[in-house]
Parts: C-alpha cells; sequence; structure tokens
C-alpha cells in the first residue's frame, strides 16, 4: 500500500473536472443527484471513501450520512490522499460506503481496483459505480474520438453488464441499477436547454441509451458450515444376551 507522491500523475489535454464545468457537464451531473438521491440518503456507518471526480459531486457528501467521508484519487489538490488506485492505504473490513466516479475508466486495471474495494469494505457494506454507458448515443461518440486526450472520450467504457459479472465473481449481490443523462453528446447551451424533449423519447424508446452507469452492489459473505458426520459405529451385542424374536418392521444388527 504506498501513497504517490505529489504531482505523481500528470495528465495532458482536457481533464473531467474541466468537462464536468461545461454546460453538458453541470446537466449532467443534475441528473445524477437526482438518481443518486435516494440511494445515498439510505446509505449509513461511519467511513466512506471517494474516489474519482472527487470535486465535481462533492455534493454527494451532503446526501450521505455517513459521518466520516474520505476522497482519494491521483489529482493533488482535490483529495485527502494521493493513491494508487490498485493499492489502497486503508486496513480491511473497515469501511462502510465506496463510491467509484469514472475509476475504471480511467484505469488501466479496474479489476486490480475491484479488489481493493472488495477487500476494504466491511461485510455488507456497499459498492456504487458510476461510469459512462458504451450502448448510447455518447458510447458511439467515445468510439469516434477515443483515440483523443481528453476527457470524457478518453478512456474505455464498460457495459452494465461485464461490471456486474465482475462484481458478481467477488460474492457481491446487486442493489441497484440505473441510467441517467438522456440527452446528446453535443456541448450546446440552446441544444441542452431543449433537452427535455429528447429526454422523454429516450427514456421510453430508448431507455438503453442513458449517459451514464449506476450501479450500487452490497458486499456479501458466504461463512462455511461444518458438516458434521452422518455416521454412527453400531455397537454389537454380546452373544450371551437374548434378542427379541418378535416384532414387526423390526431391524437388528447382525
Amino acid at each position: 500500500m504506498n501513497v504517490l507522491p505529489k504531482n505523481a500523475f500528470i495528465k495532458p489535454g482536457i481533464s473531467l473536472y474541466d468537462w464536468y464545468q461545461s454546460p453538458l457537464g453541470q446537466y449532467l451531473l443534475e441528473q445524477l443527484k437526482i438518481k443518486l438521491e435516494p440511494l445515498l440518503s439510505t446509505s449509513f456507518g461511519y467511513y466512506a471513501v471517494h474516489m474519482g471526480c472527487v470535486e465535481e459531486v462533492s455534493f454527494l457528501h451532503q446526501l450521505c450520512p455517513v459521518k466520516h467521508v474520505f476522497t482519494m484519487g491521483q489529482v493533488e489538490g482535490q483529495n485527502d490522499v494521493l493513491i494508487d488506485n490498485t493499492s489502497l492505504p486503508v486496513a480491511s473490513d473497515s469501511i462502510d460506503l465506496v463510491l467509484l466516479m469514472h475509476s475504471f475508466s480511467s484505469s488501466r486495471n479496474p479489476h486490480a481496483i475491484l479488489r481493493e474495494v472488495n477487500r476494504v469494505l466491511i461485510p455488507d457494506g456497499k459498492l456504487i459505480i458510476i461510469d459512462f454507458n458504451p450502448i448510447s448515443f455518447w458510447g458511439i461518440r467515445h468510439g469516434l474520438q477515443s483515440w483523443m486526450d481528453e476527457a470524457p472520450w478518453s478512456g474505455h467504457f464498460y457495459t452494465s453488464t461485464r461490471l456486474r459479472d465482475w462484481a458478481r465473481l467477488l460474492g457481491f449481490d446487486k442493489l441497484f441499477y440505473a441510467r441517467c443523462g438522456y440527452v446528446l453528446p453535443l456541448n450546446y447551451q440552446s441544444l441542452i436547454q431543449r433537452a427535455h424533449l429528447f429526454t422523454k423519447f429516450s427514456q421510453r424508446w430508448l431507455s438503453f441509451s442513458g449517459a451514464l452507469n449506476i450501479l450500487a452492489f452490497e458486499k456479501k459473505l458466504f461463512p462455511l458450515t461444518p458438516v458434521r458426520k452422518r455416521w454412527v459405529q453400531r455397537q454389537v451385542l454380546p452373544a450371551k444376551i437374548a434378542r427379541p424374536t418378535v416384532g414387526r418392521g423390526m431391524k437388528y444388527d447382525k
């Protein structure tokens, strides 16, 4: 578990923080807040860890009644601790809630992140994953511009089915799944203001095409139950003891 030094990660191009300040990014955050409010308001505990897009969704901390929320990431000045996502400086079985926002799409080893999250979560702890949906208009634009080193089109978009399969292999149970952000990936203020017509149409006929996937899981442990011996040593009666010779349905030792 190594805490990274300052300035360890310097990424060129437009960052997610810069992009979320745009009109399209702000619209997406408002839609995300609506979807997450009922989920976070019912999440209780003592410790929570938020990784990825910390400044962009700082309002989520106000929705969550968890007492202590720590932000961890790779950007100096925005996180409480600079870390490597694949090796968290956190004790095992100590965190009640982990929220990952775009942590998988910006990482080359998402499996290691998920294993670390599984390690630090307590039994029945909650994991929330927020990331872009590749089966959408956003996924089409990502396929056309993934070669660019600019957010949000850089990185890899994972389907909700794949994320559920990864979580299921580690013993997570699915609690909640939703999509949000039914808007075209075009950053024009006038188009965003008229997005309600496209949103209604997409939610009714293209429900799979939301910009963001929101998945919530619960960590489950399956305790091992010792198997008791099913056999009992049969006692052989001495030859001198008389055995009963009558009786319906009686079974005797030979």
